[in-house]
Parts: structure tokens; C-alpha cells; sequence
């Protein structure tokens, strides 16, 4: 269970620290979490979102009998914000969206729990506690009533907190349900497999780079032209680069893969020929201006190499789409009903 959830617990802490959160990535879409339950549903479903003129005033959507309120909705979108990274945008035309959206993937965990509690799924709150105890303690050495305290301090609580994680747990138990009679893929299924990936089948090409890193454009224009007019790229890299981890190493990367890198750097890197240089090209870290000093070509996997992956990569995609057929079911006799403000414009659709 923790593998599901640590991701976002993990967010959560570094929220709390203050730290800058990217949007979560491929770890965060495990399908168990609410999210990805709600994200997993294609766009071709007949999902029933009905107007009700008759909800009380201050209400954003109803789920059967239950009213959420824009307060709390409110609420939990901070708490999702924290949890997964979620970020409010300041664009208002984007904003407006990012409200639709928003209630539709809460409506659609309202959904889930539902669900769950019909099958008789229930979190015990040891089980809960015990699982906030070890993310905590794996990954904020301060201690959790230090966590707890500084959790308050953005306006979360850790019930809040609590609550969340026993809807992962739920969901991961209902997804193990739903799915546990899904067959596993034949060795002909496999074979099938390979052939229609046979393309990505292969450990991908690596470059063996050396990179500077400077603060500005100009500056890594300098050194290109520097570079270019056969000045020694390790000297220049001791001298100029502010990455302390590679310019004692003439600034050394090692060999990686275009999909380790940053997609403008890997772009570039992967464009250029074997010794040449390439940049400038901007990423997070600054200018760089960098060298290919080896390329290693992809390698071809037979399908006995890849034969389980292939297994259970393709029991997996059986069993997201057991899944998102069941959920459609679920979805469309749960008749979500929103006031004005927060229908989705597509509620047919995935949300955003």
C-alpha cells in the first residue's frame, strides 16, 4: 500500500516545507488514487452530469443525497494542491476551468467512496495513522508532531490529512476488487505485445556528455564561441560553470538517455553529432553550452528479454481497462449534478 501513496505524502511534505512542487508525474498516476480514478475515464464515456436547478444556495454539485459546499470544495482543493501538486492558476479564463475541473474529480472521489463503502471498505484509523506515522518518519526528519505543526500552519489539518489517505487505501483495495478476475496475457497475447512495440523494444541509445552551466545567455554565447575557436572545453568548464557536481570534471555528465534529460537540453544533445558542441540551451539550472563525447546506439531486445515486462505491463493495461468500464457503470447511475458555476464544460469527458 505504501508504494501507492508515498508519492503523495511525499508532495505533501514538501508543500509543507515550502518547497516548489512540480505537477506529479508518472509515479503519482498508480490507479488506486482518487485521481487517476477520476482522470482514467475516456472520453468517450456517457458519464450523466445533470443540471438541478434546487440546490441550496452555496452548493457547487450533489451526489445522491450528499450537497458539497463551495467552502468545501474549497477545502479540498487545498488539500489536493498539497497532495498532489495541484496549482491554482491566475490566468482567469484558465482558472474558470481549473473550477469545472476541479469539481468534477472531487465529485467523482465522492463517487468512489461511495462505492467503497457499499462494498464494506473501511480504513481503520490505526491503519491511517500508522501509515501517515511511517511517511512521515521516512521523509521528514523533524518528527511528525513537528510535521503536524507546521501542517496547521498552512491551513491543514492532519484529519484532512488522514481523510485522504484512507480514500487511497480505499480506492486501492476497490481497484484490487473490481479488477482480480482480469486473466493475465497468454504467451500469445505477449508475442502480440512485442510485435506491436517492437519498435520500443530496445535499451535506447545513450550520450556520454560534458556541460557548462552559466547564469545568462550572453555569458554561454562567449563560451561557445571560446569553445568554437579551440579553447579547452575542461579548463572552460573549471573556470566558468556553476554546477559544482561536474566542473571539477571538465564537466563531466556520464553517459544518459534523451528521456533523463530536460527536454530542451536532451533535444539539443541529441541532435548533435558525435564531438560536437551544442547550446546555447536553457533549462531550469541556466545556459548550457555542451559537448557529445561518445554516442552508445540502442540495442535491440529479443522478446524473451522482455517477455514478463511485456506480462505485466500488458495484465496492468487489462486491468485499467476492467477498471474504467466498471467506473463508467458507477459514474453514469451516480447522476452528479452541479450548480452553474462548477458544471464542467465537457462532463462527458476526462477531466483535465
Amino acid at each position: 500500500m505504501r508504494t501507492r501513496i508515498g508519492h503523495a505524502c511525499g508532495v505533501c511534505i514538501a508543500w509543507v516545507r515550502g518547497q516548489p512542487i512540480a505537477p506529479a508525474g508518472r509515479r503519482a498516476r498508480a490507479a488506486g488514487m482518487v485521481l487517476v480514478a477520476v482522470l482514467a475515464v475516456g472520453s468517450g464515456t456517457a458519464v450523466t452530469m445533470d443540471r438541478m436547478a434546487a440546490l441550496p444556495a452555496g452548493a457547487a454539485f450533489r451526489v445522491g443525497d450528499t450537497v458539497l459546499t463551495e467552502a468545501q470544495l474549497g477545502e479540498r482543493i487545498t488539500l489536493l494542491g498539497a497532495l498532489y501538486g495541484v496549482q491554482r492558476p491566475t490566468d482567469p479564463a484558465k482558472l474558470e476551468r481549473f473550477r469545472r475541473d476541479s469539481a468534477k474529480a472531487v465529485a467523482v472521489s465522492q463517487v468512489l467512496s461511495g462505492a467503497a463503502a457499499a462494498r464494506g471498505i473501511v480504513i481503520a484509523d490505526k491503519t491511517a495513522n500508522d501509515e501517515l506515522t511511517h511517511l512521515v518518519e521516512t521523509s521528514y526528519p523533524q518528527g511528525r508532531d513537528a510535521f503536524l505543526a507546521r501542517l496547521g500552519a498552512v491551513g491543514l489539518s492532519a484529519p484532512a490529512v488522514l481523510d485522504e489517505i484512507k480514500r487511497q487505501l480505499a480506492n486501492a483495495q476497490l481497484y484490487d476488487q473490481v479488477t482480480k478476475d482480469t486473466p493475465a496475457p497468454t504467451d500469445q497475447d505477449v508475442a502480440q505485445l512485442y510485435q506491436q512495440r517492437r519498435a520500443d523494444m530496445a535499451i535506447p541509445e545513450k550520450r556520454h556528455l560534458r556541460n557548462i552551466v552559466v547564469a545568462s545567455q550572453d555569458q554561454a554565447n562567449q563560451i561557445r564561441a571560446q569553445l568554437g575557436g579551440g579553447a579547452d572545453f575542461a579548463a572552460v568548464a573549471g573556470q566558468s560553470s556553476l554546477d559544482d557536481s561536474t566542473k571539477t570534471k571538465g564537466g563531466d555528465l556520464g553517459a544518459a538517455a534523451r528521456d533523463q534529460l530536460e527536454k530542451p537540453y536532451g533535444d539539443a544533445a541529441f541532435g548533435a553529432s558525435p564531438s560536437a558542441l551544442f547550446g546555447p540551451v536553457q533549462t531550469q539550472f541556466g545556459w548550457n553550452v555542451g559537448q557529445v563525447l561518445e554516442v552508445t546506439p540502442a540495442v535491440p531486445l529479443s522478446l524473451d528479454q522482455v517477455r514478463e515486462q511485456l506480462r505485466a505491463s500488458g495484465w496492468q493495461q487489462r486491468k485499467q481497462d476492467t477498471w474504467n468500464r466498471w467506473l463508467v457503470e458507477q459514474l453514469t447511475s451516480a447522476r452528479v449534478r452541479y450548480t452553474d458555476a462548477y458544471r464542467p464544460a465537457d462532463p462527458t469527458g476526462a477531466p483535465s
